[in-house]
């Protein structure tokens, strides 16, 4: 199956994508523990980090199946404008989520420095329309990402809070480095690191 990037008209699209792929995830049924609320947020939330992160984010041909979002070594991580406007947005928006979702957030990247202090590829998230789940989408979404680590001579790290991705992760070559509930009193997670 072939990837491509996507493109900025595809940013909605996308998000509604990944919305629906996390709506039973763990981490975000802790942030957002009501459904119906959590299935309102996470097509905005989403598409807020997709414009705030600068990402290499790729997708399949045609009709958006899944998304990928790769961060490379040596970027600056986040667009300066898009963050200003989600410092404001976002508290509005999420309300009493608010602090669960910054905790979440920290300890991601707590998660994420223990693991790979070094120059890294990151996936910062990765999801498949739930239909399409189970048919090389993800695999696909991966290989862009492995192939520049692998490039750059680089690890690669991941996190994840669903323990049922734990053996798609291993068929990919990704090992578990360090889990823990992340942040405490939050579901558990996994850190996961693919050598060079």
């Amino acid at each position: 199956m072939d990837v491509v990037r996507l493109r900025t008209e595809q940013l909605a699209e996308a998000s509604a994508v990944l919305a629906r792929a996390f709506q039973d995830d763990p981490a975000w049924s802790w942030v957002i523990p009501d459904a119906r609320r959590r299935e309102a947020l996470l097509p905005w939330l989403f598409k807020l980090s997709f414009e705030v992160t600068d990402a290499d984010v790729w997708t399949t041909p045609g009709r958006v199946l899944g998304a990928a979002r790769w961060l490379p070594p040596g970027r600056a991580g986040l667009r300066i404008g898009p963050t200003l406007l989600a410092f404001v947005a976002t508290p509005l928006r999420l309300r009493d989520a608010m602090g669960r979702f910054l905790a979440y957030g920290r300890a991601v990247e707590q998660m994420r420095a223990r693991v790979a202090p070094g120059p890294h590829w990151y996936l910062a998230g990765i999801g498949v329309e739930p239909a399409e789940q189970r048919r090389g989408v993800g695999s696909a979404l991966l290989r862009p990402g492995l192939e520049g680590a692998a490039r750059d001579g680089l690890p690669v790290v991941l996190l994840t809070n669903a323990e049922r991705n734990l053996p798609f992760y291993r068929q990919n070559g990704f090992e578990i480095a360090f889990e823990d509930d992340a942040p405490p009193g939050a579901p558990h997670a996994w850190a996961m690191i693919r050598q060079p």
